[in-house]
């Protein structure tokens, strides 16, 4: 406990000592991020998306997207030009520190010679260990350095979501983070050494953090802990102490609570960005401090004329940019929408306490008050349609077969499971006859296998002028020209397209799109909202994330969570404080 104590307060001096230095190369840093690195991701999607002929990616057509020589070779240059940002970036962090830690001269272009003399490591089969150490630390970085590139690469929502619809998938989840989260504990020193030696591989790098863990993993893990909880200490002390003025001001001077709340978000994005860079650049000081077990220094001293000299400019910009801030979060907070009217999408039914698309889950998620539920359809082998999302029986019901091989007869007589409940597979006239009673509308997704029959469409259209539903009910599915040739069949029905992934703009003729979360962007909801178009957003599970679409005012969000859902667009009214948006803001951001 002794020894960790000296590392963290020597951690600490030598960034205040070195303060100015850590403020050059974050800047930089994050400038080169936001001016680099995020333009030409999207420039290489676009690429791939002009070279590949695709418009836009959909669940039927990524394998093939994936599968093509441009689309390999393009996503191989991009993770290979990830791993040198993330290389560069932490190595600089890591050389600074051991060079500050044995009290060392130092210059930034000579540590930028060091770190590229190990570049050619990057185009042998070494880069291999890299990119398995990068995956092991992804379920640490997401939570211990938020502000790094690696943060940014994450598993999709949709992918995840789907993994955890079955008890096996859950357990198979859970069971992965685990094993990550211990490898990647033990790989942890695997960059520091690499960077800081300058003759050792990445593989023996990560031979030796293996080894240095035995007996220096659990100081390794005090510290981390140490680092998190007094991290989050300090977040949320500043944080209540710069609201208090915003929430006395709400209630007893609400005419300036409008530019005191711009301010006070500027304030503390700007802290949190500061927090963050701090928490990083700690720990890359306690991972090469116990990694070389450096010895506690003497303080050295300033001169005043040093620091006046070199804090004049940087007072400047602060300043410059907390104005920029306040005044561009004060027009947002005065544009934000006090009433949206986004709806409420049921995900497959009400699931909390129903198994999916089941009529217990439609009465459920009406009963909840959902706008919408959604639903998947799918053709059986009679030409009818049941209610049922897989191509298979073998996750739901334990059993073999296939959706397109089954009449629906056989398909109604089954009974399906999860999260401990039962119920039995539905016809999508059971749907919209119980959907009708209730006085709700449908989201009906056509999933498509491929032996639809050549009548499918007409089929559906027929179905819904029999029910009188044809212009309150919505349809979707991924396949682009089934959905223009159903919009041409029934110009009134509201007929949209699900997307994977989108990069550009969109020019379709259907009414509107949905789209997983991660691909959204203000600009797209612009583009949309210009063209008319609605946007449903999926699938949202996190408060964070429904407050953030809701608050865009989307046209409508799908979720598993319909019940919160409502309960945060009820919030989102003309009474709610300023100060609830602000910390709304913080949350959606970081």
């Amino acid at each position: 406990m002794h020894k960790a104590g000296q590392v963290m307060r020597q951690a600490i001096y030598n960034i205040y000592k070195y303060r100015i230095d850590y403020i050059q190369i974050f800047a930089l840093i994050r400038l080169f991020q936001f001016l680099l690195i995020m333009p030409v991701t999207t420039i290489v999607f676009k690429v791939m998306l002009q070279v590949t002929g695709y418009t836009h990616i959909t669940e039927q057509n990524i394998q093939s997207f994936m599968a093509h020589p441009f689309v390999i070779s393009m996503i191989i240059l991009l993770i290979m030009v990830i791993l040198l940002c993330i290389y560069y970036e932490m190595g600089f962090l890591f050389l600074m520190a051991f060079h500050q830690q044995k009290g060392n001269r130092y210059r930034f272009l000579h540590i930028w010679q060091q770190l590229n003399r190990k570049v050619l490591s990057f185009f042998s089969v070494q880069v291999l260990f890299l990119v398995v150490y990068l995956a092991l630390l992804l379920p640490l970085a997401s939570w211990i350095l938020p502000q790094t590139i690696s943060q940014t690469i994450s598993l999709p929502h949709f992918l995840s979501d789907e993994m955890m619809n079955s008890r096996s998938g859950r357990l198979l989840y859970a069971a992965v983070v685990i094993v990550l989260i211990i490898v990647g504990i033990r790989s942890l020193l695997t960059l520091p050494i690499f960077t800081i030696q300058p003759k050792i591989s990445i593989l023996r790098s990560l031979i030796q953090s293996w080894r240095f863990s035995r007996r220096g993993l659990v100081l390794l893990l005090l510290l981390l802990t140490m680092l998190l909880a007094g991290h989050l200490l300090v977040m949320l002390g500043i944080t209540v102490i710069s609201t208090l003025p915003l929430y006395l001001l709400e209630r007893f001077m609400p005419s300036a609570a409008l530019v005191t709340a711009g301010m006070t978000l500027a304030f503390l994005e700007m802290v949190f960005v500061v927090l963050f860079s701090l928490l990083q650049a700690i720990f890359s000081q306690v991972m090469v401090a116990i990694t070389y077990n450096t010895p506690i220094l003497s303080k050295l001293r300033f001169t005043p004329k040093f620091k006046k000299r070199r804090y004049k400019p940087l007072s400047f910009i602060i300043l410059i940019v907390f104005i920029v801030l306040s005044v561009m979060n004060t027009i947002s907070l005065e544009k934000s929408v006090y009433a949206p009217d986004t709806k409420i999408i049921a995900h497959r039914g009400y699931t909390t306490g129903n198994v999916e698309n089941t009529i217990s889950g439609l009465v459920s998620a009406a009963s909840a008050g959902a706008d919408l539920i959604e639903i998947d359809i799918q053709q059986t082998a009679d030409g009818e349609f049941v209610v049922f999302h897989d191509r298979t029986l073998r996750r739901l019901t334990g059993k073999n077969g296939a959706i397109a091989n089954m009449t629906l007869g056989e398909l109604k007589t089954l009974t399906i499971h999860a999260n401990g409940f039962n119920d039995k597979i539905s016809s999508l006239d059971d749907f919209i006859e119980v959907a009708k009673a209730l006085d709700v509308a449908l989201l009906i997704e056509l999933k498509v296998h491929g032996k639809e029959t050549e009548d499918v469409l007409p089929k559906l259209v027929e179905k819904l002028k029999v029910y009188k539903v044809l212009d309150t009910h919505y349809v979707q599915s991924s396949d682009l020209q089934m959905m223009a040739q159903l919009k041409k069949l029934a110009p009134n029905l509201r007929v949209g397209i699900v997307y994977a992934l989108n990069i550009g703009p969109m020019v379709e003729t259907v009414d509107f799109i949905s789209l997983e979360e991660s691909w959204i962007t203000d600009q797209l909801i612009a583009e949309l909202k210009q063209q008319k178009m609605d946007l449903f957003v999926w699938t949202l599970n996190k408060d964070h994330s429904l407050q953030e679409f809701i608050e865009k005012n989307v046209n409508g969000v799908i979720t598993d969570l319909p019940d919160v859902a409502l309960d945060i667009r009820t919030k989102q009214s003309e009474h709610q404080y300023f100060l609830q948006r602000v910390l709304n803001r913080l949350q959606s951001i970081f």
